[in-house]
């Protein structure tokens, strides 16, 4: 029988214990006699964590943190304890209002003042006469424990919110530099446009005087060779000389020299559709030019294959800017288109044995680039300039074989080439039009 209520006190015990929950231990004040220990083994009995407090510097950091309540007599206030009891509830937290339960003696104290001060510091007082009974004594440490509950709760949320506002305004920060990255971008691209306009112009402008330049030099000089000739034929048919047979065979040659000439001139204004199935075709008709200055020819590995109709152009158009760059400024012996296959795409090469690529970056800043470049991109290429050591310069496009297929269709259904957003003024697009409309007159 003393077994069974033995065990039966034991799981009581326990069961008090498990009941204890952190940050609710009852701090005990009680200078006077043996208050603090009477009350520190009623509490501990009914399963309350308690600590008695002899001398307050000791526990100060701990009542701070985590104290749930305090529990003091009257006489507390006045010890020497009682100043920095005071100074430690006046620098509690906003969320903390320690719950104070102050046992008095009752009637009309003599210790009111200090009792009020008390109260204006910790904000939550309980003030108990005695002799109080000892239920009345642990539904107050109850009470006083669950508001300290809720403080702790409160805690928690503005600890939360506080995280949750560092974490708002972080990201805020971070988006604010992202898009102030995409702005710082976004004008920098403003500023290559705008440059790329200017070149256009200056293009435009060096394209219609070389235009000028070679139908004088050329196809006007063979034209008043033709007419010089032919009027000399026409004065000796008119006094009924003898006509020279090599005299009309001069002129046929002058006017044969005359159409090659503006063949190649039209053929090289001409701009036509590229697509899979003609591109090879278009770069040896392209190699086989006689405008060249340097010998051209194309090499195409059988590995090579190409299916994008859209990337086949912007092929075929980077191959016949890097040839033109090369017969310009390369002064190359020979110039070489390759075709083959990598292990992660398809390969352009156009390389030359000239003086190599420039090493001052303005001299590397010419539109011929920056079209190049994006027709790379917009076929989900990359393009590379080296200059390999044997000299000489190499321009290659890869494209890899996961590249997304576009297809740029115009209002009629047909393929139109992607053109280049670069917002020319239409003083140059007129002059484009013009030179259109002298070709179809011409015809």
């Amino acid at each position: 029988m003393r077994r069974s209520v033995h065990n039966d006190a034991t799981r009581d015990k326990h069961a008090r214990v498990s009941r204890r929950r952190k940050g609710e231990c009852v701090f005990i004040i009680a200078p006077v006699g043996q208050d603090a220990e009477t009350m520190a083994a009623l509490l501990d009995a009914e399963g309350f964590e308690t600590q008695i407090c002899r001398r307050l510097d000791e526990y100060s950091g701990r009542i701070t943190d985590g104290a749930g309540a305090l529990l003091l007599t009257e006489e507390a206030l006045e010890s020497a304890q009682g100043s920095l009891l005071l100074d430690l509830l006046k620098a509690q937290p906003p969320w903390s209002e320690l719950p104070l339960i102050i046992l008095t003696s009752g009637g009309e104290s003599r210790r009111v003042g200090l009792l009020n001060v008390a109260a204006r510091a910790a904000g939550s007082v309980t003030l108990l006469e005695r002799p109080i009974s000892t239920l009345t004594l642990l539904r107050s440490v109850q009470v006083a424990l669950r508001s300290r509950r809720r403080q702790y709760q409160v805690r928690d949320l503005v600890t939360q919110g506080a995280n949750l506002n560092e974490m708002l305004e972080y990201r805020v920060r971070e988006r604010t530099a992202e898009l102030s990255a995409a702005n710082k971008q976004l004008k920098n691209e403003i500023r290559r446009r705008k440059g790329l306009e200017g070149q256009i112009l200056a293009v435009s402008d060096r394209e219609q005087q070389r235009l000028g330049q070679e139908l004088h030099d050329g196809l006007c000089q063979h034209l008043t060779a033709v007419a010089f000739m032919a009027r000399s034929v026409a004065t000796r048919l008119r006094n009924h000389r003898v006509i020279d047979a090599d005299d009309v065979e001069k002129i046929a040659e002058l006017v044969n020299n005359a159409a090659s000439d503006t063949r190649n001139l039209s053929r090289a204004l001409h701009r036509f559709d590229v697509d899979a199935a003609s591109m090879v075709g278009a770069l040896q008709d392209l190699v086989n030019r006689e405008i060249w200055r340097v010998p051209c020819r194309l090499e195409v590995k059988p590995s090579f294959r190409i299916e994008d109709d859209t990337a086949a152009g912007h092929l075929y158009r980077i191959a016949r800017e890097a040839v033109i760059n090369a017969n310009k400024h390369a002064q190359a012996r020979e110039i070489i288109i390759q075709l083959e296959r990598s292990p992660k795409g398809m390969v352009l090469r156009v390389a030359d044995d000239g003086v190599g690529v420039p090493k001052e970056r303005e001299l590397r800043r010419g539109l011929g680039l920056h079209i190049m470049n994006y027709r790379a991109q917009l076929m989900g290429a990359r393009l590379e300039i080296d200059s390999p050591k044997r000299g000489g310069t190499c321009v290659s496009c890869y494209l890899p074989d996961g590249a997304p297929r576009s297809v740029n269709t115009g209002d009629n259904g047909h393929r139109q080439e992607t053109s280049i957003s670069t917002g020319v003024p239409s003083a140059a697009t007129q002059n484009f039009r013009h030179l259109r409309r002298r070709r179809a007159a011409n015809r």
